[in-house]
């Protein structure tokens, strides 16, 4: 019988011819290509944003002001820009002085948990416009002077906001709400509109807070006022906006007037 003997080193040289050949690289040649697609669409958010702190711009919030109910309800337009939230304003109570002329704070606001706050004015523009923002304006007109319920006017008292000239523009946004309007001090004449709040074309996107000082609250002082020691709830004033009085032109009684805010889709509509 023939025997067939196999070595070892027989075995190894077909091993590594064969593994060899495993790895020759073959080149690929396009047969050709074809295309599919991707797509989303976004439409304008048309409900108001709730009301956030005036601290970071983001913070949920439900602000009042004490003494004074907030009847105001958001503005909305129908392509995703609201006015969502204003100030209602209470300048307290005070005794009549026939001789001196005073000037007096407005009460700060109250965040919801009991915390002062400045009061502040809340634009939220998400229209996402294709050619990029395109501004927009809040106008502010004291309506009449104020009136009491049996004495008449508070005669030539004046209103003022930005008194202290330290308005706040606040938002997380990356377009910020840009204007020198934002930082003018504005004294109202009953009956005429002020442009209070702005974004210049180019910026104003998302949310945006005027503040009525600074956004921490650092501006806000304590009420002097003993009269009102248990009634205004969060024991702070807001030096920015202000009410001055003519001596002798206070008499006993409440007075009132109405603060009515425009919301305009391009800067500079007041």
């Amino acid at each position: 019988m023939k025997k067939t003997i196999l070595s070892l080193s027989g075995v190894a040289v077909i091993t590594a011819t064969l593994l060899s050949t495993s790895v020759l690289e073959v080149s690929a040649a396009s047969v050709g290509s074809t295309t599919s697609g991707a797509n989303v669409a976004f439409q304008p958010k048309k409900t108001p944003t709730n009301p956030v702190s005036p601290g970071d711009g983001k913070t949920p919030i439900s602000p009042t002001t004490p003494g004074v109910p907030n009847t105001s309800n958001p503005v909305a337009s129908d392509d995703g820009l609201t006015l969502d939230y204003v100030p209602a304003i209470n300048f307290g109570t005070h005794y009549v002085d026939a001789s001196t002329a005073h000037t007096w704070s407005a009460w700060a606001a109250n965040d919801g948990s009991g915390k002062a706050i400045p009061q502040f004015l809340q634009v939220t523009d998400n229209r996402g416009t294709a050619t990029g923002p395109t501004g927009w304006s809040v106008s502010l007109t004291q309506t009449a002077q104020f009136k009491g319920t049996k004495a008449g006017d508070l005669v030539n008292a004046v209103m003022t906001f930005n008194n202290d000239k330290t308005n706040t523009v606040v938002s997380t946004s990356m377009n910020k709400a840009s204007s020198t309007v934002n930082t003018a001090t504005n004294a109202l004449v009953p009956g005429t509109a002020v442009n209070i709040f702005q974004a210049d074309a180019g910026t104003g996107t998302g949310t945006n807070l005027l503040s009525f000082g600074a956004g921490d609250g650092s501006t806000l002082v304590t009420d002097p006022e003993t009269l009102d020691s248990a009634t205004n709830t969060t024991g702070k004033v807001d030096p920015n906006i202000t009410l001055n009085v003519p001596a002798g032109s206070a008499k006993v009684d409440t007075y009132t007037t109405t603060l009515n805010w425009n919301l305009y889709s391009a800067p500079g509509n007041a």
